[in-house]
C-alpha cells in the first residue's frame, strides 16, 4: 500500500530594504528598485539617481503547520 502527504509549513518571514532616491518614487518604482537586489544581506544596486541595500530578514516565529492527504497514523 502506498501513502499520499502533503506538508505545508507557514511563517511571516519579513525583508527589509533601504532605499536612498534623488527623486520622488511611486510604490511600484519602490518595490522594482528593492527588488533588483538577491536577498543577501548587505547587497546594494544604484543607479543614476538611487541606491538599494537589502538590509536583512528576519525570520518568524508563529509557524503554522498543515497535514494534508492520506491516514496519518498516530503516535504510541
Amino acid at each position: 500500500m502506498k501513502f499520499t502527504y502533503y506538508y505545508e509549513e507557514t511563517s511571516q518571514d519579513t525583508r527589509s530594504w533601504e532605499i536612498e532616491s534623488e527623486v520622488m518614487l511611486t510604490e511600484n518604482e519602490i518595490q522594482d528598485l528593492a527588488l533588483e537586489t538577491t536577498f543577501e544581506e548587505g547587497d546594494t544596486s544604484s543607479g543614476d539617481t538611487y541606491k538599494v541595500t537589502f538590509k536583512g530578514t528576519e525570520y518568524g516565529d508563529d509557524c503554522q503547520c498543515e497535514y494534508d492527504g492520506d491516514e496519518i497514523k498516530e503516535e504510541d
